[in-house]
């Protein structure tokens, strides 16, 4: 807890993290409220996964063009621009009353997503003191993950006061980040930085594939992350039927299992924070994010054992603990293998990727929906997709240890 104080008390820091809180509120915000807008005005079909999908297609087909704007112009002047078109879009959707405007700008908010994310991510090292690597990646999990359950409460319910002054709060929200932005250090120039910058764009694909193929452990990084994904994308609509064919379908129930991950993400930052020093003092941060990432998945998997609604809570709950515990260890194992000036092209790539992993996890669930699987031998499925890669990679790991 004192490396949280020293971090908040860090000027660079602070900024970073009140940037994080601002962005996450107003995105999640949106994210529970824009459905709803969609389903009252347009309808809750094809518009509706229209809209949803535009969310997400500009992050995977633009990767290559924010990685070239990142190393062209720096992470600071890209992430405040576009964090201020995106709050003034986002201020513009309740006046969209014709559809295509509206989905131009539902996919212009997604593209500029592609340039928001990676650039904070890229941040974190530059703006962390030497040491504080881990507790500075706990807190940044803090903000994304309580936001992630503040965000959807507050936007349902300030959609009942009407859309454009719920949409305009929001936009202020993610305007807001660009005030902190502005005050973040710029990361160190790139000494391997192309020459030209036409160059620069058209190099940003082979610069991903370079750091992953060279580095073992970035490999194994990357492997964790996809298959984490791709069990998060499917654990939603698990839950959905198990509240429904398991636990009695009672909606404070449902309601009760998504926030027990928010509740638990909070504890496990709490045990992060006490105990991530001593565990890395014992064993390397690429070690312990696996080592956390099977437990993680032990735990989701001991779904398939509860028989109630409590019982699913208090088990999400537990899960959310080695949940934050080997996300902070990714990130602190990641910024370790490569410098800040290539991880905004890493994660220009590297979201992407975890967004189609998302996306294949969601669709699982249709092998499920067609009766081709039991609900238990599908959860049993998906969560064995998240745990089972890890464990040859930790055996490797320290068979090279060993050596």
């Amino acid at each position: 807890m004192h490396d949280w104080k020293t971090l908040l008390a860090t000027a660079r820091f602070r900024s970073l993290w009140i940037a994080l809180v601002c962005n996450n509120l107003g995105s999640w915000c949106v994210m529970a409220a824009l459905p709803i807008l969609v389903a009252e005005r347009f309808g809750a079909g094809g518009e509706l996964v229209l809209s949803l999908g535009l969310r997400i297609l500009p992050k995977i087909l633009l990767a290559p063009i924010a990685g070239g704007f990142l190393r062209r112009f720096g992470a600071i002047r890209v992430a405040g621009c576009a964090l201020a078109a995106e709050g003034v879009l986002t201020m513009l959707l309740p006046w969209c009353h014709d559809f295509a405007v509206l989905e131009v700008a539902i996919g212009a908010i997604g593209t500029l997503d592609i340039f928001v994310n990676p650039s904070l991510l890229s941040m974190r090292g530059p703006s962390t003191p030497p040491g504080l690597e881990m507790a500075a990646n706990t807190l940044c999990s803090v903000a994304d993950r309580s936001m992630k359950v503040i965000g959807p409460i507050i936007g349902g319910l300030a959609v009942l006061g009407g859309f454009e002054p719920a949409f305009l709060a929001f936009g202020l929200a993610i305007l807001a980040a660009t005030i902190p932005v502005s005050r973040l250090p710029s990361p160190p120039p790139d000494p391997d930085a192309p020459l030209t910058r036409r160059f620069a764009f058209l190099t940003s694909p082979m610069e991903f594939v370079a750091i992953v193929r060279g580095d073992r452990v970035m490999r194994g990084l990357l492997i964790a992350a996809v298959t984490y994904m791709v069990m998060m994308g499917g654990l939603r609509p698990f839950l959905f039927w198990a509240n429904r064919d398991w636990y009695g379908a009672s909606d404070a129930a449902w309601t009760g299992l998504l926030t027990s991950q928010g509740a638990g993400a909070l504890v496990g930052a709490l045990v992060s924070g006490m105990l991530g020093r001593v565990l890395l003092r014992a064993m390397s941060a690429y070690a312990l994010t696996l080592w956390t990432g099977i437990l993680e998945g032990a735990f989701h998997l001991a779904l398939l054992f509860t028989v109630t609604s409590t019982q699913a809570m208090i088990v999400l709950a537990l899960a959310s603990i080695p949940e934050i515990l080997s996300t902070a260890t990714w990130f602190t194992a990641m910024q370790g293998r490569i410098g800040p000036q290539k991880q905004g092209v890493f994660f220009t790539f590297a979201m992407p990727l975890w967004d189609c992993a998302f996306a294949v996890g969601l669709m699982s669930a249709g092998l499920r929906a067609n009766g081709t699987l039991s609900l238990a031998v599908y959860w049993a499925m998906v969560s064995a997709i998240s745990t089972a890669p890890l464990i040859p990679l930790l055996i490797a790991h320290g068979m090279r240890a060993r050596d």
